[in-house]
């Protein structure tokens, strides 16, 4: 074989090895939108575990499994979660909510579930500091 011939052969080479390569070597970027609708449906499905909490914790309460106190006090709980759930659904309708592009599901539930018991702590800590006056 020439030498010509030989260079070409590994040029070819190290193109077809580039192309099938390249999809491997650069991080998959997810867009802005399709970002958001990621999150909008991790938030989606953290409100629907809320519901199904609470629909248990009616249940369990029904069948006398919870004392009244208890059963108050976790329904109050996932009530707040599931309204934070909420909020935070508005503000992703709205546009506020920051998305990063790049981020992946447990990323994405991470974030949701941070924003929510966020949330949820500063409801608690304006509620105490009302109820201490």
């Amino acid at each position: 074989m020439s030498l010509a011939g030989l260079l070409a052969a590994l040029i070819l080479t190290a193109l077809v090895l580039a192309f099938i390569a390249a999809p491997f070597m650069r991080r998959r970027a997810v867009p802005e939108r399709q970002a958001a609708s990621l999150q909008r449906e991790r938030v989606l499905a953290y409100y629907e575990r809320v519901l199904r909490n609470m629909r248990d914790l009616d249940e369990d309460h029904a069948l006398g499994k919870l004392d009244e106190a208890e059963y108050q006090h976790d329904r109050e709980l996932w009530m707040e979660r599931g309204v934070q759930a909420l909020k935070l659904l508005d503000s992703l309708d709205a546009g506020s909510a920051g998305v990063s592009a790049s981020s992946d599901a447990a990323e994405l539930d991470a974030a949701v579930e941070r924003a929510v018991q966020a949330a949820v702590e500063q409801l608690r800590t304006t509620q105490e500091a009302e109820g201490a006056r």
